[in-house]
């Protein structure tokens, strides 16, 4: 039977699938942020903290990065895709997580310090080639670092944005989407997939996409390469963490409290503007030699049939 949501070997569509579980993704962020909103307006009311009739100026006051209950409601997102995900998988394909690549953490741990190491070390050369360009200015010293208790609350809320989006754009996507038997559909379907998640996020830019849809590129390589999630999961919780917390940019568009303070000498397609390094071509270059990395220097670590499941 072929039809619009069945293929010709009987499955559900690969396409179908993925729209299905974003949509249970939506559907859960919804439930999950109205009732956490809700119940800590309710505290701030009956705390007297804030006025019941300044409700939409508090709500307008805790969506940005640096308030720890926008961080949690983040939280909430992330669990509510790594739900949605396993739900889907388990109950649709019936299948075990470890088919995505989320394989154990004893096997898959060097995978891990690996992608850590070069996210942390991709964000540093952006940060060093921007400021010896004269393409940012350091607002603090670089031997005076500014620490917060915020730090530690990114840092996990960072983790669970890594893990989330590599196992659905990664995991979830590339595995479903080798249905339609076409490697090319695998790997560019769902780096288109991974950029458009970002639309809403503010001063996107034609770069910006291009940046997002080169990483989700890049971190499919790492994925089909290593066999399993965890090198790029590593990569990504460095990567956005470095970037942010550390260095001081603008993660996709959105501030964050961080270490260090920088600022944009002038807002070009080289430091990215207003969206942060990832709107940027010094980004795209970084991604290349990412590239480049991978395909000459890595050696996978974790050698199992898992690779063969994972290769397209």
């Amino acid at each position: 039977m072929n039809t619009i949501f069945i293929n010709k070997n009987s499955e559900i569509r690969s396409g179908f699938k993925i729209a299905v579980t974003f949509l249970c993704y939506f559907i859960f962020t919804a439930i999950f942020s109205i009732i956490a909103t809700l119940l800590y307006l309710i505290y701030m009311v009956e705390t007297k903290q804030v006025q019941a009739s300044n409700y939409v100026n508090f709500i307008n006051s805790i969506t940005n990065l640096n308030n720890p209950f926008y961080n949690f409601l983040n939280l909430l997102q992330c669990l509510a895709m790594i739900l949605a995900v396993t739900l889907h998988w388990k109950h649709l394909d019936k299948k075990p997580i470890s088919d995505l690549g989320l394989i154990n953490i004893k096997k898959g741990y060097n995978d891990l310090i690996i992608g850590l190491i070069l996210g942390a070390a991709s964000l540093t050369i952006v940060f060093v080639l921007l400021l010896e360009t004269g393409n940012i200015t350091l607002n603090t010293s670089i031997f005076n670092p500014t620490f917060s208790l915020s730090l530690i609350s990114s840092f996990i809320l960072f983790i669970f944005v890594g893990i989330n989006e590599e196992l659905f754009a990664r995991g979830y996507c590339m595995t479903v989407l080798k249905q339609t038997g076409n490697k090319w559909i695998v790997i560019i379907f769902s780096s288109i997939i991974f950029s458009l998640m970002h639309s809403f996020n503010p001063d996107m830019t034609f770069l910006s996409y291009f940046n997002l849809f080169l990483f989700g590129l890049f971190t499919a390589y790492m994925f089909i390469k290593s066999g399993n999630l965890w090198l790029s999961i590593g990569y990504h919780i460095t990567w956005n963490y470095f970037e942010g917390n550390i260095f001081g940019f603008k993660v996709s568009g959105q501030g964050t409290n961080s270490i260090y303070i920088v600022h944009n000498s002038v807002n070009n397609f080289i430091n990215g503007g207003s969206f942060g390094p990832e709107g940027g071509i010094t980004v795209t270059f970084i991604l290349l030699l990412g590239f480049a990395f991978m395909w000459k220097i890595y050696k996978p670590s974790y050698d199992n049939k898992l690779k063969e499941n994972t290769a397209i």
